[in-house]
C-alpha cells in the first residue's frame, strides 16, 4: 500500500477498537489490484480509466495485522465523485462496514468540492447503492 497516507485525526478513525480505516490519495494500483481481486467471483473484471489529473480517494478498513478486510477506491475529478469498487470481506458483511466506507469516502469529495457523485456497480451492487441513495 502507499506511503503516502492522509493521517489526520478526522480521517483516520477507529472501527470497533480492533480495526482502522486508512484515507490516501496517491493512486494505489496495489490496492485496485486487491479490491479487484476480492471482488472477481462477484463482478466482471473491471478496466476503468481516468483522466490524468483525476485525483485518487482510497479507504480501506483495516484489521490489528494491517490485512485489508473492506475497502473503497474511488477518484475526483472537475466536481464529480467516481465509486470505482466496494469490497467488504464476507463475515464483515452486514455490520455497516460498506456504508461507513461510502460515507468516508463522500465526505473526503465534498472537501474536494465535488456535488455528483457516479457509480459503475451491477448485479446485488446496484441493490445496495439505491439502499445507500443512489439512483
Amino acid at each position: 500500500m502507499s506511503a503516502n497516507i492522509i493521517s489526520i485525526a478526522q480521517v483516520q478513525q477507529r472501527y470497533s477498537g480492533s480495526y482502522e480505516f486508512t484515507v490516501t490519495e496517491e493512486p494505489d494500483l496495489d490496492f485496485r489490484k486487491y479490491l479487484a481481486r476480492k471482488l472477481r467471483d462477484v463482478l466482471p473484471p473491471v478496466t476503468l480509466a481516468h483522466p490524468a489529473d483525476a485525483i485518487s480517494l482510497d479507504i480501506s478498513l483495516d484489521d490489528l495485522e494491517g490485512d485489508v478486510v473492506a475497502g473503497i477506491s474511488a477518484v475526483t475529478y472537475r466536481g464529480t465523485l467516481y465509486i470505482d469498487m466496494l469490497w467488504v470481506d464476507e463475515p464483515m458483511r452486514e455490520t455497516g462496514i460498506g456504508r461507513r466506507l461510502v460515507q468516508m469516502v463522500e465526505e473526503q469529495a465534498r472537501q474536494r468540492d465535488c456535488r455528483r457523485a457516479r457509480i459503475s456497480v451491477t448485479g446485488s451492487a446496484v441493490a445496495f447503492f439505491v439502499g445507500a441513495g443512489y439512483s
